[in-house]
């Protein structure tokens, strides 16, 4: 539980890092978290660790709840599908995985605003969402040694004495 508890801080860190540090389009560290979370401790808690910040987003945004929680938890349940059926475990694999679900997290997202907000993308720059993309992708590559030890470094603050 105390893990799920500073995963969320870390989410929320993540989350003020990209609002204060990056103006109109910047990286989805958020999504970079859920993935690796749901990597390193199973579907189940990555799908759950996913709709919760996905909640949290959603909460923070000020819009409908619910796009977040779906497309996070989703994002969660297939990175941890891919990383099962994959034998090797890499910076390109990681990099292509988040590439991929980064994108699905956006058409969700836009899909549910659409649906149920009414909110055309019809005339939307799509620039911006290949600018967020590639953005993205360089913060998976940055964060990619950290999050791939050995040891997880939640293990290294444990105090089991």
């Amino acid at each position: 539980m105390k893990a799920v508890i500073i995963y969320l801080i870390l989410a929320y860190l993540a989350m003020a890092v990209q609002s204060i540090f990056f103006y109109g389009i910047k990286p989805d560290l958020v999504l970079i978290l859920v993935i690796y979370y749901a990597v390193k401790h199973g579907q189940l808690k990555g799908m759950a660790f996913g709709a919760l910040t996905g909640l949290l987003i959603d909460v923070a945004s000020g819009f409908i709840i619910g796009p977040n929680i779906l497309s996070k938890a989703l994002a969660a349940f297939l990175a941890r599908a891919v990383r099962e059926n994959l034998f090797q475990w890499n910076i390109i694999v990681s990099t292509i995985v988040v590439t991929v679900f980064l994108i699905m997290d956006i058409v969700i997202v836009y899909v549910c605003f659409e649906t149920f907000l009414k909110m055309s993308f019809v005339n939307r720059p799509w620039g911006i969402s290949f600018r967020e993309v590639f953005y993205t992708i360089m913060a998976a590559m940055a964060l990619y040694p950290v999050f791939n030890k050995k040891e997880d470094w939640w293990d290294l603050l444990r105090t089991d004495s």
